[in-house]
């Protein structure tokens, strides 16, 4: 088969089971069949901003219009529960384009799949409520007005029409404006506002195609900025990546504990640790209050010692691990090393027999 997709008339629009491209989709992966995604590609971590600047962030109170795919791929915030990063911008609204590949009626509510041909997300679109009457059922007759007639008949009929606009079928262009849920360990959009679009001519669908890489380039794909009347005056003044001495201690120490978990370390000397290229980049980060010597080489590497020895030591305080040997310069992890238990055993008893001799 021909590693190529051929977008319906040339402009790259999904009807009947054909496949529009992605702006800047050109090529598939004859071998897997998958997307090969040359733009745009979300890094596998980013530092949180704290969320008393996220307002600072336009993206944060805008519906953002991503890609289905980026939405399935955002990374959920850690400080707050149903918000979400996309290259360090915070996201909780966004606005899809796509065509209903799949509907389920509920009671209150309809839910549609929408596909923009990067991905599929289901969207929750809740249905308009039956209007009140204005004129309260236990009126008689005779004082309900004319007028009143009119305005219920008027609010049933507006009524009618909402729900015949709201029922869409599949195939159908859908445009939806929510928040980001997840439900049942599947991510969702809670519309706020949706409606079926009418585009025989495809001039709003060309229109966007042409404006999500725009949006990308210019806005997404751009690091939020903090102002720097805003950043820590403690991070230096001339490089933002610098920091004080005991965050950076802080900073490493919880790495170090992330590493001994994850490869199931036992037990590990200083110099092992000193030789891990993840905590070395931590360890080496430009340190405002850290003293310097004449070379910046000496300097350098006797920073990252002492910001190792620091960080174990902080490690031992916490109790995370501890030493069996005050003479070797061995250390064992206390949440995997049964042998701590001993250990504490033995010195309880040491000072008990000290206690007795006196």
């Amino acid at each position: 088969m021909a590693a190529l997709v051929v977008p319906v008339r040339k402009v790259g629009v999904r009807q009947e089971g054909y496949t529009r491209l992605r702006p800047f989709q050109r090529t598939l992966d004859g071998s897997t069949g998958q997307t090969v995604r040359s733009f745009w590609m979300q890094p596998a971590s980013l530092e949180e901003t704290p969320s008393l600047l996220w307002g600072l962030d336009p993206i944060f109170l805008a519906f953002a219009k991503l890609y289905i795919k980026d939405i399935l791929e955002l990374k959920e915030s850690q400080q707050v529960p149903g918000i979400f990063f996309y290259r360090g911008h915070p996201i909780k609204q966004v606005d899809v384009l796509g065509t209903v590949v799949f509907v389920r009626e509920k009671e209150n509510f309809y839910s549609y799949g929408v596909d923009d041909s990067t991905g599929v997300i289901s969207c929750t679109c809740w249905k308009s409520t039956a209007p009140t009457e204005v004129s309260s059922p236990g009126t008689s007759a005779r004082h309900v007005s004319s007028s009143s007639k009119d305005l219920d008949v008027m609010m049933r009929e507006l009524y009618k029409e909402e729900s015949k606009k709201a029922k869409l079928d599949i195939g159908d262009t859908i445009r939806v404006r929510g928040s980001i849920k997840v439900f049942r360990d599947q991510r969702e959009i809670v519309a706020s506002v949706f409606y079926k679009v009418e585009d025989p001519k495809l001039d709003i669908q060309m229109a966007r195609m042409f404006d999500l890489p725009y949006m990308y380039r210019n806005v997404y794909d751009k690091p939020f900025a903090i102002p720097e009347h805003l950043k820590d005056s403690s991070a230096g003044q001339t490089d933002h990546h610098i920091v004080t001495q005991s965050h950076l201690i802080m900073l490493l120490s919880e790495k170090v504990k992330v590493f001994l978990m994850e490869n199931k370390i036992h037990n590990f000397y200083q110099r092992e640790l000193e030789s891990v290229d993840s905590l070395i980049a931590i360890a080496s980060r430009p340190v405002s209050d850290f003293k310097t010597i004449e070379s910046m080489e000496s300097s350098n590497s006797k920073q990252i010692r002492s910001i190792f020895k620091e960080a174990i030591q902080l490690l031992l305080k916490e109790g995370y691990i501890f030493q069996k040997d005050q003479n070797r310069e061995v250390y064992q992890v206390t949440d995997q090393d049964k042998d701590l238990h001993k250990l504490t055993l033995n010195i309880i008893k040491e000072d008990c027999r000290r206690q007795k001799r006196k």
